[in-house]
């Protein structure tokens, strides 16, 4: 571990060029030998919090604090709400790379969660990894203008996967969800969404993304007549082969899906599929039959 001082010439510089942490700034890491749960704690990366959880109840909401998650930290979350952020306008900024990124776990039970419940939550940098089988939705958004950034979505193993990464709520609670710069390989036969659309939520974003994986029922999308979303400029592979979509959209479901290219086992048709949205140059391709991706849909 670098020295405190290293340690917070990375942050200030990283801080800097996010604009944000105009208010408290609380390091987490599991590593450190001193970390502890308790209140006063946190504000130096010396006195460390141990978990991501008990460091939001430090934030105070619309504040612009961050959580700053130190490299090598394991966030293990067990069971329902493990793991809550409740404070609204909470950044969590996860510092590392490669093994040295900041990981949050799913373990134990199929319904252990990361509950997203205040407005205006960001987390970048982090690595989400399922470990345990049909974890059922690992992220549950509750609240409106979550963004998720530049964040990375892993199976532990064969057979421990998220059956849905990403679940928004089932009204427009969830409103203007943002997932960009994200990449997802999740490979288990038993899964349905990367993001789950279910609700009514409006101006939601999903762009520059990277999923490759098995989605019974769509990578992006869902049953949920959303309004005014945007998909575009994604790189998405579907294995799924039972008419299962990249993307696919409630046939009332607004908004634009663009710049997206895509391939799977589903036929052509059912590869991208949101019947009243504005369409335009997006590519699928059907992996057992095509050489290259065809425009879709194809201009007349």
């Amino acid at each position: 571990m670098p020295s405190a001082a290293r340690i917070q010439n990375i942050v200030d510089n990283e801080l800097v060029k996010r604009g944000i942490g105009f208010g408290n700034v609380f390091y987490v890491s599991s590593t450190q030998t001193n970390a502890a749960n308790s209140t006063g704690r946190g504000l130096t990366p010396e006195t460390a919090l141990a978990s991501i959880h008990y460091a939001s109840t430090q934030c105070t909401a619309s504040n612009g604090d961050v959580i700053v998650v130190l490299p090598y930290h394991v966030e293990t979350i067990t069971a329902a709400a493990g793991c809550v952020l409740a404070k609204a306008g909470v950044y969590v900024l996860c510092i590392g790379e490669g093994v040295g990124r900041p990981q949050i776990q799913f373990t134990t039970a199929t319904t252990a969660d990361l509950d997203i419940d205040s407005a205006g939550v960001t987390i970048d940098g982090a690595l989400f990894v399922a470990g345990f089988a049909d974890v059922a939705a690992a992220i549950d958004v509750n609240a409106t203008d979550f963004t998720v950034r530049k964040c990375l979505f892993r199976e532990s193993a064969a057979n421990l996967n998220a059956v849905i990464w990403i679940q928004d709520a089932t009204s427009t609670t969830s409103s203007r969800i943002t997932i960009e710069d994200c990449h997802c390989i999740d490979a288990d036969a038993a899964n349905t969404h990367f993001v789950n659309f279910s609700g009514t939520g409006d101006g939601h974003i999903v762009r520059r993304n990277i999923l490759i994986g098995d989605w019974g029922t769509a990578c992006i999308g869902g049953a949920g007549v959303v309004t005014n979303t945007t998909v575009t400029h994604n790189l998405i592979s579907n294995q799924a082969t039972d008419n299962d979509s990249c993307i696919k959209f409630a046939s009332t479901a607004t908004g634009i899906v663009m710049h997206n290219h895509a391939c799977g086992g589903a036929a052509q048709a059912n590869g991208i599929t949101a019947t009243a949205m504005a369409l335009s140059q997006n590519y699928y391709g059907v992996v057992s039959e095509d050489l290259s991706a065809i425009l879709d849909p194809i201009a007349t």
